[in-house]
């Protein structure tokens, strides 16, 4: 081989392995895969809430009376997460038009403002909460007759479920049915107890801070 031969082919293979070599380097950059996170749905909140309440009256001595209407009303609580558990404390505070009238207008029975501070423990889906809810609850039943204004403060326990659903990391929606037992009162009357007992409907929106 000539010695320009024996060039021509030095440089040939300088230029194969280079070209090889910058071939292998040069790497397709690829997006990382984004990371998804789980809802976390600990924290405190607040919220409002609306719905229809259908309360029976069991009057002294037998016989009951039922009092239904709407309500509305506001509640704040918190939660804390373990895994999927969800447990947390929540209080309400409502007002119900929630009243009969009788005599033609003389006289009318009712309750108008009910509350609650309850317990709540469920299992979340991501995104969905179903749970259950119990604790106390407390209600203001009035009795307002000519010569005859009385109210009073009926205080019980409260139980019932729900499903909750968080649209975005700040806000939810939520549909929740409880029964309440509010116990009795006399109002004075001196004819004996009347006990009031109470399911609703509710439908709320809450904001997570």
């Amino acid at each position: 081989m000539t010695r320009i031969s024996a060039l021509l082919a030095g440089a040939a293979f300088v230029v194969t392995a280079s070209s090889a070599i910058a071939a292998d380097a040069i790497v397709p950059y690829e997006e990382p895969a984004p990371v998804y996170a789980a809802y976390d749905w600990t924290g405190v909140y607040v919220g409002v809430q609306g719905g229809y309440v259908w309360t029976n009256l069991d009057l002294p001595g037998g016989g009951d009376e039922d009092f239904n209407g709407p309500t509305i009303g506001v509640h704040v609580g918190a939660n804390w997460q373990n895994g999927n558990i969800v447990f947390g404390v929540e209080g309400d505070i409502n007002y119900t038009w929630n009243s009969n009238e009788y005599l033609g207008g003389a006289v009318e029975i009712g309750t108008d403002w009910a509350g609650s501070l309850r317990g709540r423990l469920g299992y979340a889906w991501d995104r969905t909460l179903l749970y259950g809810t119990a604790g106390l609850a407390f209600t203001n039943g009035y009795i307002d007759a000519p010569g005859f204004d009385e109210s009073e403060t009926f205080v019980g326990w409260t139980v019932g479920v729900g499903v909750e659903h968080a649209f975005t990391d700040n806000w939810s929606a939520r549909i929740e049915y409880r029964y309440s037992d509010y116990g009795s009162e006399d109002f004075g009357l001196g004819l004996g107890d009347f006990d009031v007992t109470e399911h609703a409907l509710r439908v709320g929106v809450s904001f997570k801070f």
